[in-house]
């Protein structure tokens, strides 16, 4: 089998800085992987099932150093492939032909059904976890009610119970976990954000607040002593914020 390993891109991609700075450092790549193609050539490109990331054929998670795999016939393309995803499951393969048009995706459809399996069954779990709280909790809020309120003939009769009256009572309990838990979040949020703040008027004083307001208008500089200026600002804040978030 012939097969050759090519980079996907003809450099790697900034740092964070460098684009910060601006100017060449700060240019992205370009994809360099097709004009390297004959015709009647197939490449393989890997990506992570769940987010479309580059990956490498030893399923490793990659950015600028994306390489590809081209291979003299269709049939060695998805050979090769099928061998990367029986190691790796997580990696999908997609096979181009030399005009960049996909001919093919290969992948490990045994171990992704598994999993996709595994999921929906924690979903559905949560979800009848969820009611079943609601309604225990709709229950004892009833019970609790009936020892407080005046004695009423109705609150001890008979009931239907019917599907609808189970399925009321089903989407009555799931609402109120809903909403248990969107509240629930909601205060560990706001617990976090208010403790983020606390933190960082306690390591940012007054003056520093003040030298900071100059990335508000440095940004838009494009002199080279301005962005230095920026970028120095900018790693002092960086690291003010970290520090600040450790204590």
């Amino acid at each position: 089998m012939v097969m050759r390993e090519v980079r996907v891109y003809d450099g790697d991609f900034p740092a964070s800085e460098q684009i910060l700075v601006g100017g060449l450092g700060a240019a992205f790549p370009k994809q360099v992987w097709l004009q390297q193609m004959q015709p009647g050539e197939f490449a393989v490109r890997y990506r992570d099932f769940k987010t479309g990331l580059a990956r490498n054929p030893h399923g490793e998670h990659v950015k600028s150093s994306e390489i590809c795999r081209i291979f003299s016939s269709l049939e060695e393309a998805r050979a090769d492939s099928r061998k990367v995803v029986n190691d790796h499951w997580v990696v999908l393969c997609f096979i181009y032909d030399h005009t960049g048009a996909k001919v093919d995706t290969v992948s490990n459809a045994r171990k992704l059904n598994k999993y996709g399996a595994a999921i929906y069954a924690q979903i559905l779990l949560g979800i009848v976890f969820c009611a079943l709280t609601g309604m225990a909790s709709i229950w004892l809020l009833y019970k609790t009610w009936l020892l407080f309120a005046p004695p009423s003939p109705s609150a001890h009769g008979p009931f239907a119970f019917g599907w609808l009256y189970w399925a009321s009572y089903t989407a009555a309990g799931l609402l109120l976990a809903a909403l248990l838990v969107s509240l629930r979040f909601r205060w560990i949020i706001n617990r976090a954000v208010s403790r983020t703040h606390a933190k960082l008027s306690f390591a940012i004083s007054s003056e520093d607040k003040k030298r900071f307001q100059d990335l508000n208008y440095l940004h838009l500089s494009r002199g080279p002593a301005e962005r230095e200026r920026l970028l120095k600002l900018a790693n002092e804040y960086q690291e003010k914020i970290r520090e600040s978030l450790k204590k």
